[in-house]
Parts: structure tokens; C-alpha cells; sequence
């Protein structure tokens, strides 16, 4: 990762919290708290150690994400009304469907964000400002109607039923339930723990490994 992703990669790492020591290449180490680090190299892949795991979990999410966005923003067809140096944003259409648009924003500061626009008559209205591109996303599929906001469940609400099922399975199941039912059930609890919850897979994947060298590849 080098250019104007590896500044937005760099730039995302340092609002999250992260220290990093990156060199144009892409290739350098990044700190969490304490003593938790992982380094990466020019090719772009994340070297750690177990006991760093989450970290180097959580610095590939960052740039998975930032590689997504900013492919599509660097590939998009530059706002008309922006000019190079100029204190507006440069704003580009990352997505367009059914009169809805999202766009990313390289703010004057360097800051990237998102819109949500309905578009009516080749102009922009009822704009939804967003600095997270996944929420960015979630509110473009809504308001483009590729899904029902009816369907979508908030953390609160699928920890609220994680619970629920997990009390199920160990005060209301055994002979009650068959093992189809059970392994279903099982099977929701572990969709939702990768959403809310995927230090316990992490944790999970952690005790199976045996053997492991003293630092890892990602």
C-alpha cells in the first residue's frame, strides 16, 4: 500500500488510536496499547505474534476497508466543480443505483468521509454524512432499496438475542429439543458471535492452534 492510500491508511490507524512507523513502501511496525505491535512488510502482509492476534486482526480490518474505498474513490470520475488546492471537497460517486448515490469525500484536511444522496433531476438531496464507510454503505443499501432496513439488527439488538438463545440452549433445551434444532440454533450463536463478539472465535481458533512459530503471518 503506498500513495494516497497508505496516507488514509496511515491517517485511519492514528484517529482509531494506533501509532505507526510506516515508510513509503507500505512497510513498518504498528503499536496498540502496552506492548501489543505488529509489523508489516512491502508486500503488504502482517507479521505477529499470538498474544498480538487481535491487533493485527483489527490493523487488517482498517486496511481491507481503506483498500476498498479508496480503490473505488482513485478510480471514480472527479467532482466538475472541484479544482486541484481548492478549499472544496473532492467528492466522487462510489456507488449509484436507483436514484441513490454514495459518495466519498477527500475533505481539504485530508480527512475522508461519506454521503448518502437521493438524486432527482441530476441534482442531490437529503444528504446522510457518515465517517464510517460501513455504515456508509449499510444506509446507501437501504436508501437504494437492495435491503429492508426491517431486517437489520443493531448489536444491542443481536446481543439481546444471543443471550436469549444461549439461556435457551442451557435451561430450556436437553430433551426438549432435538439435535437438529439445537445445531441450528448453535449455528446463530456462532453467526452472531462474529459480529458482536469475535474475540470468542478469536479466542477459540487461538486454543485450537498448537505448535505455532513465535510470530505469525496474516
Amino acid at each position: 500500500m503506498t500513495g494516497e492510500k497508505l496516507k488514509e491508511f496511515m491517517r485511519r490507524l492514528a484517529v482509531e488510536g494506533y501509532n505507526c512507523a510506516l515508510d513509503a513502501s507500505g512497510a513498518g511496525t504498528i503499536h496498540g496499547d502496552g506492548q501489543e505491535h505488529v509489523t508489516i512488510n512491502e508486500d503488504g502482509e502482517i507479521l505477529f505474534k499470538p498474544e498480538n492476534r487481535r491487533l493485527a486482526y483489527e490493523v487488517r480490518d482498517i486496511r481491507d476497508e481503506v483498500d476498498e474505498y479508496m480503490t473505488e474513490f482513485m478510480k471514480a470520475v472527479p467532482d466538475p466543480e472541484h479544482t486541484p488546492g481548492s478549499k472544496r471537497a473532492d467528492t466522487r460517486t462510489l456507488m449509484l443505483y436507483n436514484g441513490c448515490e454514495l459518495a466519498g469525500r477527500h475533505m481539504p484536511d485530508g480527512v475522508v468521509d461519506f454521503v448518502t444522496w437521493v438524486r432527482a433531476r441530476g441534482d442531490r438531496h437529503m444528504g446522510h454524512y457518515f465517517t464510517d464507510y460501513t455504515a456508509a454503505k449499510q444506509d446507501f443499501a437501504v436508501r437504494a432499496g437492495l435491503i429492508n432496513r426491517d431486517r437489520l439488527f443493531s448489536e444491542t439488538e443481536l446481543a439481546v438475542i444471543r443471550s436469549n438463545l444461549s439461556d435457551f440452549l442451557t435451561i430450556d433445551g436437553g430433551d426438549n429439543m432435538t439435535g437438529e434444532q439445537e445445531d441450528a440454533i448453535k449455528d446463530v450463536i456462532s453467526k452472531i458471535n462474529n459480529v458482536v463478539a469475535p474475540e470468542i472465535r478469536e479466542q477459540a481458533q487461538e486454543a485450537e492452534e498448537q505448535g505455532y512459530e513465535p510470530e505469525q503471518e496474516l
